[in-house]
C-alpha cells in the first residue's frame, strides 16, 4: 500500500511543478513581449534635417507672430498645452515655462539646422530664428510613460551647436529636474549623453547661467526599459519552490 501512496504524491507533485513552471514561462512570454514594443533609444527632433512634427494641430500656428514677435513662416508656436509628438509607439509632451513672465514654445528654424525648441516670452527681444531658452526660462519634457533619458542635442542661438559661444554667448549651464525633484546641474554640449542612468516621466531642463548665454534644444532621446525577465524568472522559480514545499 506504501508504493502506490508514494506513487500518488509523486504524480501529483509532478502535476504541481508542471503548472506551475508553465504559468510562470506565460507570464514572462507575455512580459518580455510588452518589453519589445520600445526596443531601443528613441530620438524625437526637432530641427532639420528629418524634424518631427507636433501632432496636436490646432495648439499651434505656423509663421506670422508668437507672444508678440514675428517668426518665419516654418517657425511652429505653441498656443494651447504645449507640442505632442508620437514616435515608435511612445508619446511626448513638450511645453515652455518661465519664472516671470508669459512664455511660450518655440520649434523654430524648420530650414536651416542647429537650431530647435526655444522659449518666448512675451515681448522678446530677440530677432527671428535667434530665440533661445534664456536665464530663468524653462522647457518641461513629459512622456507617455516612464523612460530612461539618455541625452539632449544642445545648440546655440545663432544656428550653431554649442561647441563654441556664438554671438549671443555660450549654451551654459542648465538644472535637471526628474519628476518635479532636482537631479543636478550640467553644462549644455552638443549631443550630449547622461553620465548617469536617469529614469523618470517628467524632466524639466532650466537654463541658469550665464545671463548673456541660452540654448536651444534641438532634440531628445530616451528609451522604455524593459522589464528585468531574469528576476522574473528567479521569483517564478522561487514560487515553484514554495508551491513544492507546501505540497510536501
Amino acid at each position: 500500500g506504501r508504493s502506490d501512496w508514494s506513487s500518488d504524491v509523486c504524480s501529483s507533485d509532478l502535476e504541481i511543478m508542471r503548472k506551475a513552471v508553465g504559468g510562470a514561462l506565460v507570464t514572462l512570454g507575455l512580459l518580455a513581449f510588452a518589453g519589445t514594443s520600445h526596443a531601443g533609444p528613441i530620438t524625437f527632433t526637432f530641427q532639420n534635417p528629418d524634424a518631427d512634427l507636433p501632432t496636436n494641430i490646432g495648439d499651434f500656428t505656423t509663421g506670422g507672430t508668437c507672444n508678440g514677435t514675428s517668426i518665419s513662416g516654418s517657425d511652429i508656436c505653441e498656443t494651447g498645452s504645449g507640442l505632442d509628438y508620437s514616435k515608435s509607439g511612445l508619446s511626448l509632451n513638450v511645453t515652455a515655462a518661465n519664472t516671470v513672465e508669459e512664455s511660450a514654445l518655440l520649434m523654430q528654424d524648420l530650414a536651416p539646422r542647429n537650431s530647435g525648441l526655444a522659449v518666448i516670452t512675451e515681448g522678446d527681444t530677440s530677432s527671428d530664428d535667434q530665440v533661445q531658452v534664456a536665464t530663468g526660462e524653462s522647457i518641461l519634457f513629459t512622456f507617455g510613460q516612464r523612460v530612461n533619458l539618455l541625452g539632449f542635442d544642445f545648440n546655440d542661438g545663432s544656428d550653431s551647436d554649442c561647441s563654441t559661444a556664438g554671438s549671443e554667448g555660450p549654451c551654459g549651464l542648465f538644472d535637471l529636474f526628474v519628476d518635479g525633484a532636482f537631479e543636478a546641474t550640467y553644462a549644455a554640449v552638443d549631443d550630449w549623453s547622461f553620465p548617469t542612468l536617469i529614469s523618470g516621466t517628467t524632466f524639466e531642463v532650466v537654463h541658469t547661467s550665464p545671463e548673456n548665454g541660452g540654448f536651444a534644444i534641438g532634440s531628445v532621446t530616451a528609451e522604455v526599459p524593459e522589464p528585468g525577465t531574469l528576476a522574473l524568472l528567479g521569483l517564478g522559480l522561487l514560487g515553484l519552490g514554495a508551491s513544492y514545499r507546501r505540497r510536501s
